[in-house]
């Protein structure tokens, strides 16, 4: 299968600790031991639709998110989570705005951090009914936030901010193939760890063959950056 071309630069990655999240942070980790840039950053963030609590939700994607990173030898600054407001429910009309209002704060926060590249591991289901489109507005979405962004930049920040969504368009089995050749560990997304979660529950069904199979188990890296 292809596989998604990633960046060698230091890079910010939006993580929901979900697999597509962890196979961004495998392989920002894989890039990392080849290059002497500085460790690439893991900032825990909830970008899609839900009706469950939110401190319940934070509660498994906050230590799922530093298990993972810890795991794979990159930072995670659960400080600068990026969830949506406390009292907010979001549904498809207005995940929208959930979405730009999170990736306008990821591409200042990078910026203000040196940092060119912004990863968001969105990913459009294969069962999407209007997958097409979906895909497309994605894509245009952090296209257009990142020349925004750039439009501010100054002599103090990086010169510009590019956001990647390197996986948005695999299909549930392509992630399923790369997740196996990666032999990441599947056992420290959020959904596994909260199991009693509701909004969990489609996560395990969806997974449930990765979940099974991955008996693999990955040793915490060398020299493992801790947050500054």
């Amino acid at each position: 299968m292809i596989v998604p071309r990633f960046t060698q630069e230091r890079c910010l990655i939006l993580s929901d600790s979900d697999v597509e999240s962890l196979l961004a942070v495998s392989m920002a980790s894989e890039q990392q031991s080849l290059t002497p840039n500085e460790a690439s950053v893991v900032i825990p963030a909830w970008w899609g639709i839900t009706d469950e609590d939110l401190d319940l939700l934070i509660s498994a994607i906050d230590p799922a998110c530093s298990k993972q990173a810890a795991l794979l030898g990159l930072r995670c600054e659960n400080v600068h989570a990026l969830y949506p407001p406390e009292d907010e429910r979001v549904d498809k009309s207005g995940l929208g705005q959930l979405q730009t209002r999170l990736l306008t704060e990821a591409a200042y926060l990078a910026a203000r951090s040196g940092i060119k590249r912004v990863i968001w591991p969105v990913r459009v289901a294969s069962d999407s009914i209007d997958r097409v489109a979906e895909i497309g507005s994605a894509i245009d979405r952090a296209l257009l936030i990142s020349r925004l962004v750039t439009l501010d930049s100054t002599t103090e920040t990086a010169p510009e901010v590019v956001i990647e969504t390197p996986f948005v368009d695999l299909t549930d089995n392509q992630v399923q193939d790369l997740a196996r050749d990666m032999a990441v560990p599947i056992d420290t997304c959020w959904w596994a760890q909260g199991k009693t979660l509701e909004i969990a529950q489609p996560y395990r069904v969806r997974w449930a063959e990765l979940l099974t199979k991955s008996q693999r188990q990955i040793e915490p890296k060398p020299n493992t950056q801790t947050p500054a």
